[in-house]
């Protein structure tokens, strides 16, 4: 497979230097993987180190579609690999589109691979911070393990004097999804740390402690 052409295939179905909608990108990673399923790991690779490498938020953002369409390699990953891949995305887009397939790797292997997420927790790139608390996200909402909830909890009490917007509403969000299967731990973290928490974390997790919705 010549990677470089396969990349510039993905990339010529967009045809326009305007912002592409999330659907039809999805579309065009579909159809790939389909015609590329028996795609080796190396080549998953390459390809996905040449798309996260580039300058569009397209291509970083097909990249990670296509990560989580190969779930086989995905979890075979390792984390110098995730580690350089998140260290090349910008905004919240960018980073929240391969967090979302990372629950699968991080849940493969949760208590072995949580140092990476300790990792992102503290480092100085915003995108990885944000990313400590977003895989987190999925994760806790498919599993009730309270090993998580207790992981998910430390992340946010390093975080949680954060301002900046990419932050804030990843601790709300990462609280409101431990509502499903933590709610008396949530509720209780909330009164024990409502004067150090994000207020925007505390108004809206308040809300769906109390009416449920989001």
């Amino acid at each position: 497979m010549n990677i470089k052409f396969e990349r510039d295939t993905l990339l010529g179905q967009l045809k326009s230097n305007s912002r592409v909608a999330v659907s039809k990108l999805r579309t065009i990673a579909r159809n790939w993987v389909r015609e590329n399923k028996e795609i080796d790991s190396k080549t998953f690779i390459e390809l996905l180190d040449l798309l996260y490498s580039g300058p569009s938020r397209e291509e970083k953002v097909l990249a990670s579609m296509i990560v989580g369409l190969f779930p086989t390699h995905l979890v075979t990953l390792k984390e110098a690999r995730l580690d350089l891949w998140l260290g090349q995305l910008a905004g919240w887009e960018e980073v929240d589109s391969v967090c979302d397939e990372i629950d699968i790797w991080f849940r493969a292997d949760q208590k072995g691979r949580e140092h990476l997420l300790r990792v992102w927790n503290r480092h100085s790139q915003i995108e990885k911070r944000r990313a400590s608390l977003v895989v987190l996200c999925s994760s806790v909402s498919k599993d009730s393990s309270v090993y998580l909830a207790d992981l998910s909890f430390e992340c946010i009490d390093i975080l949680k004097g954060e301002t900046h917007a990419m932050i804030t509403k990843a601790i709300s969000w990462l609280l409101r999804s431990l509502i499903k299967y933590h709610k008396n731990e949530v509720e209780k973290y909330l009164k024990q740390n409502a004067a150090t928490l994000p207020k925007i974390a505390v108004r809206e997790v308040a809300r769906k402690l109390e009416t449920g919705k989001k």
